[in-house]
């Protein structure tokens, strides 16, 4: 486990107070990254702030995390590989392979590389019962945020395969422009035409953490808005999550933490197109912009995020039962789906 990661009496506080009896009994992170740290190492790129935050978080590790952070819950996951693009991307799918085999896991993407071949990713979605793939921009570019086409890194023979096995993948999208980005809205467009059996998931809402971003991809996207499905991974604004909830089928959105990004204790402040990360931890990125006194105030990020999404289910009037849809039953209901196909 990370040095840094430790449980404060005031994060035990803020859970019994906020979280405790709003959460459902039953969680299920669909987006987090588990690794083998002798793959992945501590490499440290000082251009991306979450690859200076924790990289490597093997089953054993995120076990620990999460009996502190859900004292109370049962967790189900749908564990991804880790994708920066200096990895053995293929040892790290056997890494998870060999934990759905071991059954510590139940569910898990493989990371795809563009110039893997049709047959070779094919036959490990066989051999491994994995419910489809994690693409990324880096693997192609190297850099977050990169102006690369989403074929580039989700080549078309890859799609075919997915389409035809009629299974998932959570998509990271490219460009600075995030969801709204023109070109983004026509491939995504495109990928739904071209390939109407792959269960897209869109992480981190397109990537759209601030409110002026979140309003133009839905407006870009219209009434194509339902065609995807969405997760809300690092997402903790209450107006973008307001917003997607009026405009969104409810079905098809999904918790997710994205550790092992977010292991520290912190918030985010949010400006109408872009956001700040306040940390407590020391970080490269962190500039301690506010004061150790209000620093000792911040309790672990998810639960920020989790009091941010209950709240906004609450200004609705949703309350309870639409948290256990995005919890846990939409992600239960899609991996179910997906198992089914899978058995075909």
């Amino acid at each position: 486990m990370v040095s840094y990661f430790h449980k404060t009496p005031w994060d035990t506080e803020f859970y019994n107070r906020f979280l405790r009896d709003r959460l459902p009994q039953k969680l299920f992170d669909m987006h987090l990254h588990i690794s083998d740290p002798a793959l992945v190492g501590e490499r440290i790129e000082t251009d991306d702030w979450a690859a200076q935050c924790c990289n490597s978080m093997p089953i054993e590790d995120y076990l620990e995390y999460a009996k502190s952070f859900y004292p109370d819950q049962t967790m189900e996951l749908n564990a991804l590989p880790p994708v920066s693009s200096y990895l053995d991307h293929g040892a790290c799918n056997d890494y998870l392979a060999r934990l759905l085999k071991e059954k510590k896991i139940s569910h898990a993407l493989m990371v795809v590389r563009p110039d893997w071949s049709a047959e070779y990713v094919d036959q490990q979605l066989e051999k491994n019962g994995f419910a489809g793939f994690k693409p990324y921009p880096d693997l192609v570019s190297g850099k977050k945020g990169s102006d690369i086409g989403l074929f580039e890194f989700m080549p078309h023979h890859q799609l075919e395969i997915l389409n035809r096995r009629k299974l998932m993948m959570t998509l990271h999208l490219p460009r600075a422009g995030r969801l709204p980005d023109p070109q983004n809205i026509r491939e995504l467009l495109e990928l739904r035409e071209r390939y109407p059996d792959i269960k897209i998931v869109i992480a981190h809402f397109g990537r759209s953490y601030a409110i002026d971003t979140i309003d133009r991809g839905i407006a870009a996207l219209g009434d194509r808005l339902n065609d995807y499905h969405w997760d809300m991974a690092a997402v903790l604004n209450p107006a973008v999550l307001d917003r997607m909830f009026a405009k969104v089928n409810l079905d098809h959105v999904y918790y997710g933490t994205d550790l092992p990004v977010f292991l520290w204790h912190g918030r985010r402040r949010w400006d109408v197109d872009n956001y700040h990360n306040l940390s407590r931890e020391d970080f490269p990125w962190n500039t301690h912009e506010e004061s150790a006194e209000k620093e000792s105030q911040y309790t672990y990020f998810l639960y920020e995020q989790m009091k941010n999404i209950l709240d906004v289910l609450d200004a609705l009037g949703a309350g309870k039962p639409l948290a256990e849809k995005l919890f846990y039953k939409n992600a239960e209901a899609l991996m179910t789906e997906l198992k089914k196909e899978g058995a075909k």
